[in-house]
């Protein structure tokens, strides 16, 4: 949803732009681009970005007249511009930056548009987390990828992987939205630690060895205990800040903010909401379509005694989510006390041995984000990762 009117259509065809487009033909050719609604992609207060023919156009909006005079100055088109160039004659993929221009407060970056590429994250939730495909093919990229770009003397101030494209077909990356990358210079190891917390991320769908061996080799870490530190420490990060920020998110969550859930009319119950639940990709679980359809089958239906425990275990499935816990979730949840939980997995090892290292690591985690669950409820899936499977006898963080 846009939170600002999307852009005047005959803008670029104001006089008084200043461009800087090297290609004669880039430039004719985005000067006569005409913007509407159907080719705008994200827009709020401070940007707006189009997508037209061969090109996406990111415009930096200035939301008062300080911020206009600002950017009329330091354009964050330009610098962004500038670091793609840099990356460019550096040989690190990227998506091509092209050009940009001024007018005023409100500049713009040209880029030339990517078929095919998709945000990584997206891509590894899909088929690696929830698709249960093999994560070393993919790891292994993200690993040349990384390094490539840490031994060319880049640094990140907020790497993650919504950041970095992928192609499935051809399985090239390449960095996107660029602006956090600086000059290029030394990487010192700390340097390196601090942008490779985003290997943490990815725990979901990768087992111990996984991730140990990723750490190493991405150089943040020299050996497994050494790794083992690096990612119990980003663990713990995660988990307390989480807490410190809970009190808002929690109430995103119960409200209907959309990067958690979708608020929707309840079918066949006037004056109630449903919350349909979103996925790790803000994706929902279910859509208003099964719901109007009615449940889709595997789809258990949950009731408690009232609204402020069926919040608790609804805010607990939340809490896991946003810390990267499988487990079996709440896809939607039905004021004041009806909640839905989705399928358990098919194949799904329970009863796990006491004195597999993998166990233990996965205990140790759990502890690190203030997760309790009885050995009961935890199973191993397939590819290695862990499920908590009854969200009733789980206690979280924030329930301390």
């Amino acid at each position: 949803m846009s939170s600002k009117s999307p852009l005047p259509v005959n803008l670029l065809k104001n006089k008084h732009w200043h461009w800087h487009i090297p290609s004669e033909k880039t430039l004719e050719t985005v000067r006569g681009l005409v913007l509407s609604a159907p080719h705008l992609v994200k827009s709020t207060p401070v940007r707006a970005v189009y997508h037209c023919e061969d090109f996406y156009l990111k415009f930096d909006r200035s939301p008062n007249l300080w911020s206009a005079f600002r950017k009329s100055i330091y354009p964050k088109s330009r610098v962004e511009y500038c670091i793609g160039r840099n990356l460019a004659a550096a040989g690190i993929p990227a998506v091509e930056c092209l050009g940009w221009g001024k007018l005023g407060g409100t500049n713009v970056l040209i880029t030339r548009a990517m078929p095919g590429f998709e945000p990584l994250e997206d891509v590894f939730y899909r088929d690696i987390v929830y698709g249960g495909g093999n994560s070393d093919g993919i790891l292994s990229e993200i690993t040349v990828f990384l390094k490539r770009f840490y031994d060319a003397g880049f640094y990140h101030g907020d790497l993650h992987f919504g950041n970095i494209l992928y192609h499935p077909g051809t399985h090239r990356l390449a960095w996107v939205d660029l602006i956090a990358i600086g000059q290029p210079g030394t990487v010192e190891p700390a340097a390196r630690r601090f942008m490779s917390r985003c290997i943490v991320t990815l725990r979901e769908g990768l087992d111990r060895a996984r991730m140990l061996r990723t750490i190493r080799e991405v150089g943040a870490a020299e050996t497994d205990t050494e790794a083992e530190f690096f990612y119990f420490t980003e663990v713990r990060h995660a988990a307390e800040h989480l807490l410190e920020t809970w009190e808002k998110r929690s109430g995103q969550a119960l409200n209907g903010y959309p990067k958690f859930a979708d608020a929707i009319p309840c079918p066949g119950a006037p004056g109630r909401t449903m919350l349909l639940r979103k996925n790790s990709m803000e994706r929902p679980i279910l859509t208003k379509e099964d719901i109007a359809n009615g449940m889709p089958a595997g789809y258990e239906r949950l009731r408690v005694e009232n609204e402020a425990e069926a919040e608790a275990i609804y805010l607990r499935s939340i809490y896991l989510q946003t810390l990267r816990v499988r487990h079996r979730r709440v896809a939607a949840f039905a004021r004041p006390n009806e909640l839905w939980l989705e399928p358990l997995p098919a194949a799904l090892e329970e009863s796990l041995p006491k004195d597999d290292p993998d166990v233990a690591f996965f205990w140790r985690s759990l502890d690190e984000e203030m997760i309790e669950a009885p050995a009961s409820s935890v199973g191993r899936l397939p590819n290695g990762s862990f499920y908590l499977t009854d969200l009733m006898q789980v206690r979280a963080g924030f329930e301390e």
